[in-house]
């Protein structure tokens, strides 16, 4: 099913109506204010390491299998420590993720999973651990292809946090809604102006400013320099240009209420 870009927010797949409210206070409403709401920043999670070769301080990718996951006890009330052990053939690293007990229901044992973020030195000499990363589920399916996930294995998005809708959540809702939007949807510039400035279609702008093929250069994206982004930006300029010149020629055709009359 094709989903159009003036699709109201709340219609669309994993939005509903709470969070649409929330991304309405931003001032999204459309399927296509969602879209050209740009992300922040990109990080590069296309690079996975072994376990035994994770040091302190890096920031990495590491694919492994889930070996157990449990809630350790806190001397602080209403605060939940899960630790997950994750396994390679290479070794085992834990992950810890504070208030977040729904995970024992998600990072089962024996389940594959990828997981991004800051190794750290364990605390009582207990080894190398990741806190709080970002993780994904990985099917053998996709064990088995080059096939990238859309929170690890590639270049990821990040996106700037709307009340209680975090980056993933809009990483996980844009990627579904741009599986949806047709190739053929109409593109506001003329072709005489894209051809002269060599720009990308929007329908590639859209997908490719999101989700990044790969070998575009992470450092290009952070400086919001890719081919993706200078042609939305220029799509923004344009019809921002075009505004200005339409109101310039509606002051000059107003009739004036007076004629000023200069002599000598």
């Amino acid at each position: 099913m094709s989903q159009t870009l003036d699709a109201p927010l709340q219609f669309v797949k994993g939005v509903g109506p709470r969070r649409a409210a929330e991304f309405e206070t931003a001032g999204l409403f459309v399927l296509e204010d969602l879209l050209l709401r740009l992300p922040i920043r990109y990080e590069d999670r296309s690079c996975v390491t072994t376990i035994a070769n994770l040091h302190p301080g890096e920031v990495v990718s590491v694919v492994g299998e889930v070996l157990s996951c449990g809630v350790r006890s806190s001397r602080r009330r209403r605060f939940q420590v899960l630790e997950v052990l994750v396994g390679d053939s290479s070794g085992q690293v834990r992950a810890v993720f504070f208030n977040q007990s729904f995970l024992l229901d998600v990072l089962v044992p024996h389940q594959s999973v990828v997981l991004f973020g800051k190794v750290e030195e364990g605390r009582f000499g207990g080894g190398l651990q990741f806190q709080n990363p970002d993780y994904e589920i990985v099917t053998e399916k996709r064990l088995g292809s080059d096939q990238p996930g859309i929170h690890t294995g590639r270049i990821v998005p990040v996106y700037e946090r709307l009340g209680t809708v975090t980056s993933k959540m809009i990483r996980r809702i844009v990627h579904a809604a741009l599986k949806e939007v047709p190739s053929d949807v109409e593109d506001p510039l003329p072709d005489e102006v894209r051809r002269q400035y060599k720009l990308v279609d929007r329908w590639s702008a859209l997908n490719q400013v999101h989700f990044p093929h790969t070998g575009v250069s992470i450092d290009e994206l952070n400086r919001f320099a890719s081919l993706a982004q200078r042609r939305l930006i220029f799509e923004e300029f344009f019809f921002f240009q075009l505004g200005l010149a339409e109101r310039r020629r509606k002051i000059d055709a107003s009739r004036k209420p007076y004629k000023i009359d200069i002599d000598d």
